[in-house]
């Protein structure tokens, strides 16, 4: 958008019947799409919604993966999530056709109190446990159904092998950076990593792991909290059809993967076996999907793994393909290598399948 983005808002809002526009601000916190908070009068009474521009490039059926997600869950009573408005027409979106098409949508604004990003987040017990319960109740709503559209990114097992290629483009690029002399000088490490990893989840018991619906981005940074309790969950642009394990992985580097400079990349495992014991609590009545079985708790520390490759292939990906700071992303870079070397220590291994598994006795 421009610098002054008001006459394109206008136009987008042109194409609903929420109201007229009356203030905006732009949303900091996107990294990937262009978000604001808009305030809005709908025949004298005001009212607040989010609006997005996605990123360039994603595809109309990941679209409607995302927006018959956001769908099904408020249609089965899963309140936490925010409802996508229609167009005149009665699309959840807005398309604006040309060389490369540009889509927005509409959302309700989430009420509650923003606390963390994504890095080095510091919840406290309660929250710890209501974001636990969240995931599962996600879980629970989401499991069996067949969400319309799809998402083009490849589930985690597929994806991993793609890693060591993109990290051999980074470095045939020639650049003299901090990032890239601290990615060949760990260049060996991180392929092992990856080699072992994909040979535990190429074994058949992963095969048969319980797969659904996942978000995929599940972090603290993506709920609001009131009180200590989650009262909002949003971006929804990452979910796909994955193994279920591998979403609780993934929260669980993001939850307690620490950035501090004297335990950077190791994991706090007590908050993490409150998490892990929450979650399965909530699923124990017997309805829907159910707790995380064994073959799930015996593969979450490949999970874990895995999730932490996933985001340092975030890191990957902006800097093949943005223009970014070497010095900044080094240090998620550092944070996500260092993690590398815990996971594979015999102590702390043995340490994180203690913690797997008092965890999840219930």
């Amino acid at each position: 958008m421009s610098s002054d983005p008001s006459p394109e808002l206008r136009q987008i809002l042109s194409h609903y019947d929420l109201g007229e526009l009356v203030a905006y601000q732009r949303d900091e916190r996107g990294t990937v799409n262009t978000s604001f908070t808009i305030d809005l009068l709908f025949h004298g009474v005001p009212k607040r919604f989010f609006l997005r521009r996605y990123k360039r490039g994603i595809k109309e059926e990941e679209l409607l993966f995302e927006h018959s997600v956001l769908t099904h869950l408020l249609e089965n009573n899963f309140r936490l999530v925010s409802r996508v408005h229609p167009t005149h027409d009665g699309r959840t979106y807005l398309k604006f056709d040309g060389e490369q098409p540009v889509f927005y949508a509409i959302f309700d604004y989430l009420e509650g109190e923003d606390k963390f990003t994504w890095i080095n987040p510091r919840c406290n017990s309660s929250e710890i446990i209501s974001s636990a319960e969240a995931l599962a109740g996600f879980h629970r709503a989401i499991h069996g159904w067949i969400p319309r559209g799809k998402r083009h990114e490849p589930r985690i097992v597929d994806l991993l092998p793609t890693l060591p290629g993109i990290i051999d483009d980074i470095l045939q690029m020639g650049q003299q950076d901090a990032f890239t002399e601290y990615l060949h000088a760990n260049r060996d490490l991180i392929l092992q990593h990856i080699g072992d990893i994909l040979n535990l989840l190429h074994r058949p018991e992963y095969q048969s792991l319980p797969q659904l619906v996942i978000h995929c981005d599940y972090h603290p940074g993506n709920l609001k909290f009131a009180a200590g309790k989650v009262v909002a969950m949003f971006d929804f642009d990452w979910s796909k059809v994955d193994a279920r394990g591998f979403d609780i992985g993934l929260a669980i580097v993001y939850f307690f993967s620490s950035w501090d400079e004297a335990d950077n990349g190791q994991l706090r495992l007590e908050g993490m076996e409150l998490f892990l014991h929450s979650y399965q609590r909530k699923l124990v009545d017997g309805t829907g999907i159910g707790p995380l079985s064994l073959a799930e708790q015996e593969h979450l520390p490949a999970l874990i793994a895995a999730g932490n490759l996933y985001v340092m292939n975030w890191a990957f990906q902006d800097y093949l393909h943005k223009p970014v700071d070497p010095q900044e992303y080094l240090g998620c870079l550092r944070h996500h290598a260092q993690m590398i070397p815990w996971l594979g220590e015999a102590r702390n291994r043995q340490r994180l399948e203690n913690c797997i598994l008092t965890a999840c006795e219930y």
